[in-house]
């Protein structure tokens, strides 16, 4: 690729992977439409070292100048979006440095330098260890119109805490959003309920929830899996600033005992043999002992469990006992057989 900065507009998807999470989320939303702040992202090539090269400097001062020519009174954020940022596994939320309210090519200059170095900090490192990233991060950088918040918040389409897929949760602060990410605002609780779009919370919300509930319901549907999204309302508009997958997402639903594990992952679940011991719905004290014997005689802790509760039925996930088997060079087909079989004789 030989550009080193590029539009949102005009980001393709061989470019995705050199976006960075934040950054090629933010350029498909704009493209699909969403309200997303106009910028462009400087990608990991544009520095040499440390230090942004000159060519790609003197190409950012021309989309500076551009942003100011199309937005009167612009200034700008200046974002992380390093390559390992807002996947599925790990968010690295609040992780790496954003400057707000930049307003002169010097001082972009200058968050460009910070966002860039704040890659090497402690806390990353810490967060990186944590999540298994063990090479540097990539770097791409965001830059775009800095939106003046009167509201800032969140909303997970699934509740993060109880599973429920059924109400999407969320918080807001009066400001801009940093408080609120920090903790340092007294944030405000609002549910919005599915299929409905019912709102609670406060009244300070309500001429947009509306809006927010179709948005966020639409990119829940178009992403194929539950969001976390930062949004805005500035000069009476709602705009969409960041959305990744909910990376702490249970498979169930704790208070009502809606479970469905097959919403963890790519996954082979079969009820064979498990269907003829535990034929019916289990019980939640049932299914707690059932997991908790899994857990403790996990082949890999942490990682990989062979249980599954799907709508309340137990289900034995036979992923890798398949990798087993082809790893060895057998033929898998014969496991897949089998399970077929008694999985007619069950029903018969």
């Amino acid at each position: 690729m030989g550009n080193e900065i590029e539009w949102f507009a005009e980001i393709t998807p061989e470019l995705h992977k050199c976006c960075g999470g934040k950054g090629g989320m933010l350029a498909r939303m704009l493209q699909a439409g969403y309200p997303v702040p106009d910028g462009f992202i400087v990608f990991p090539q544009a520095f040499q070292g440390e230090k942004l090269k000159e060519s790609a400097w003197q190409e950012m001062i021309r989309y500076l100048e551009k942003l100011r020519k199309n937005y009167s009174n612009v200034s700008f954020a200046v974002r992380s979006s390093a390559l390992s940022e807002d996947s599925a596994l790990a968010s690295f939320a609040g992780e790496f440095e954003s400057v707000l309210e930049v307003q002169t090519n010097d001082d972009v200059l200058k968050a460009l330098h910070v966002v860039h170095h704040s890659q090497y900090s402690e806390r990353v490192r810490a967060y990186s260890v944590v999540q298994g990233f063990e090479e540097a991060h990539e770097m791409a950088i965001v830059v775009q119109i800095m939106v003046p918040s009167k509201i800032s918040g969140v909303l997970f389409t699934a509740d993060p805490i109880s599973g429920n897929r059924s109400v999407m949760s969320g918080n807001f602060v009066f400001g801009l959003g940093e408080q609120l990410v920090s903790g340092e605002g007294n944030a405000c609780a609002f549910s919005l309920f599915k299929p409905s779009g019912r709102y609670e919370g406060p009244q300070e919300l309500l001429p947009y929830f509306k809006k927010l509930y179709r948005q966020a319901s639409r990119l829940e549907k178009e992403m194929g899996e539950p969001q976390d999204i930062e949004w805005a309302i500035a000069n009476g508009k709602l705009f969409f600033l960041q959305a990744r997958p909910i990376t702490t997402l249970s498979p169930g639903n704790m208070d009502t005992f809606e479970w469905n594990d097959s919403l963890t992952g790519d996954f082979l679940w079969t009820n064979t043999n498990v269907g003829e011991s535990i034929s019916d719905v289990v019980t939640p004290l049932s299914w707690s002992i059932i997991r908790a014997l899994d857990e403790e005689h996990n082949v890999i802790p942490g990682y990989y469990l062979m249980s599954g509760n799907i709508c309340g039925r137990v289900y034995s996930n036979i992923s890798v006992s398949l990798s087993v088997f082809s790893a060895f060079g057998w033929n898998k087909k014969s496991l897949l057989k089998k399970n077929e079989q008694c999985i007619w004789g069950n029903t018969r």
